[in-house]
């Protein structure tokens, strides 16, 4: 039978549909992800010492991550302020936040807490808690795991913008209240990634991320997308699906001001969880291997995240 003339338009609409879908350039995976520079930006900050705020290892650690970002981001701000300190002493505290693609407003947020405890006050041993945390895992991992993922972003430029948030003062007493996420949402009013996912705590050699109660009520969709992207990456005995309570961490802060959160947080460090903000933080029972799998993760949710129209 010979179609009408508006079959035949619709046949053709639709083989040009078919032919410009198939000469769409496929979304390029992301660069390989190093476990072992990772590893490396790990063990630099605990070669600082101690990171609290106010500290000399903080001050080390401030340096060494604006070097290693001024020539991979395309913008690095330093953000200082001064929160409450031991006996209620002012101390001096810093943000540093490294922008890729700072001109799209299509973005994603990457966060770790760079600062330590002053105090192992988790430690299992009363004397032990009279000094600081070493902070390997906590928070010396998330923090290596964005530095690397500032080198993939340097060699391949994601499709949206991307920024990652170095929180100073979120971590280093129980009473805080994420002072550095505070602030870094205090200076940049009015803005609204797509998501963010907090990292804290994933360096450990038995490492399991459970899907984290606040992020699936207040940001269901992104926590798929990353859960999916484990299980692409063949992480999902890693990143499983059970749900945890929800992680006391920037995240809270972030879902607070309406920016969907996901959190990849380890909840179980050590028997008993008796190396959290402890003593025994170090980086013996830590593993290059889980680094690079939670940067592969976070590369494949990245770097699959797709322009909004008229943005590229």
């Amino acid at each position: 039978m010979i179609p009408t003339r508006g079959r035949a338009r619709s046949a053709a609409a639709a083989a040009l549909t078919l032919l410009l879908a198939s000469c769409s350039p496929p979304t390029p995976p992301p660069p390989e992800f190093s476990a072992a520079r990772a590893w490396t930006h790990l063990t630099a900050q605990v070669g600082f010492g101690p990171r609290y705020p106010g500290d000399k290892g903080s001050r080390r650690q401030l340096a060494w991550l604006v070097d290693e970002l001024k020539f991979r981001a395309d913008t690095v701000i330093q953000q200082p302020f001064t929160a409450p300190g031991e006996g209620g002493r002012p101390v001096k505290l810093t943000n540093v936040l490294a922008r890729f693609r700072p001109g799209l407003r299509d973005r994603v947020l990457l966060v770790a807490h760079r600062d330590t405890r002053r105090r192992a006050d988790g430690s299992p041993e009363p004397l032990d808690r009279r000094y600081p945390t070493p902070g390997a895992n906590v928070n010396a991992s998330g923090v290596a795991v964005l530095v690397e993922m500032a080198q993939l972003l340097k060699e391949q430029p994601a499709s949206v913008g991307v920024d990652i948030l170095f929180a100073d003062g979120d971590d280093f007493r129980d009473e805080a209240d994420f002072a550095g996420t505070r602030h870094f949402l205090a200076q940049m009013p009015g803005y609204r990634p797509r998501y963010a996912v907090v990292l804290q705590g994933v360096g450990d050699k038995l490492a399991e991320f459970p899907r984290d109660s606040l992020s699936v009520a207040t940001a269901a969709e992104a926590t798929a997308r990353v859960w999916d992207a484990a299980k692409a990456a063949r992480a999902d005995s890693v990143f499983v699906q059970r749900t945890a309570p929800p992680m006391r961490n920037a995240g809270r802060v972030l879902a607070a001001a309406g920016i969907p959160t996901v959190i990849v947080a380890d909840r179980e460090y050590g028997p008993d969880n008796a190396r959290w903000h402890a003593i025994a933080d170090r980086p013996e029972f830590l593993s290059r291997e889980t680094l690079g799998l939670v940067g592969r993760v976070l590369g494949t949710a990245v770097f699959g995240e797709q322009p909004a129209a008229g943005e590229n």
